[in-house]
């Protein structure tokens, strides 16, 4: 039997991390519909919560070992690089509010009309060149922060999948399928197909919340 390295133990304790961070990224995700908050301020709160979740899957898939060449966690699972989870734009938008506030001030002036908090489609606010600060169509999962539009619901299905592509992995060293070492130098895994399909991990995640 292969002895297990600290190095092994910190593969296996990032995996689990990222299965629970992407758990919890789904709650948040399920209280983005309005009538399942308590008011406006639950949904976007629940938006900054699920967006800061997935930003600690990203964060927890692009952490690398002291190899060379160094190998990350995302490798290990097959995540690539060009995941939807690592799009950082919306992320860095509500990090460095302070800078964006700043920045968009200046390019649309005082004299713009703005809409801060909003539900619905924009449709709905017949308000000439109003600047959407923040605001969340439920109907199209499109959370828009300062007239940019990112869709939740795509980065949701990304989530669910690396989700259950975690959970395979645990699974399987659970059940030996697989043993240490979990890092090989040789090459980068291909991509993994989850044994559970995201629309079973949504039922899951439904069955447990």
């Amino acid at each position: 039997m292969t002895t297990r390295t600290p190095k092994d133990f910190w593969v296996e304790m990032s995996i689990r991390e990222i299965s629970t961070q992407a758990h919890f990224a789904g709650i948040a995700f399920s209280h983005l519909d309005p009538k399942a908050a308590a008011n406006n301020d639950a949904v976007f709160s629940s938006i900054h919560s699920f967006l800061s979740h997935c930003a600690m899957v990203s964060k927890m898939l692009a952490a690398k070992d002291d190899g060379k060449p160094p190998k990350s966690i995302g490798d290990v699972l097959g995540v690539s690089c060009t995941s939807l989870i690592h799009q950082r734009v919306f992320r860095n938008h509500l990090e460095h509010y302070d800078e964006r506030l700043k920045a968009w001030i200046k390019k649309y002036a005082l004299k713009s009309m703005i809409g801060t908090y909003n539900i619905g489609p924009k449709s709905a606010m017949q308000i000439p060149d109003l600047v959407f600060v923040s605001h969340y169509d439920p109907a199209s999962g499109i959370f828009t922060f300062v007239n940019d539009n990112f869709d939740l619901t795509m980065m949701f299905a990304e989530v669910q999948r690396i989700q259950a592509m975690a959970d395979d992995w645990v699974h399987c060293i659970e059940t030996g399928q697989t043993s240490p070492p979990f890092i090989h130098r040789r090459n980068i895994m291909p991509a993994r197909q989850p044994r559970h399909s995201a629309e079973e991990t949504a039922r899951r995640h439904d069955e447990i919340t």
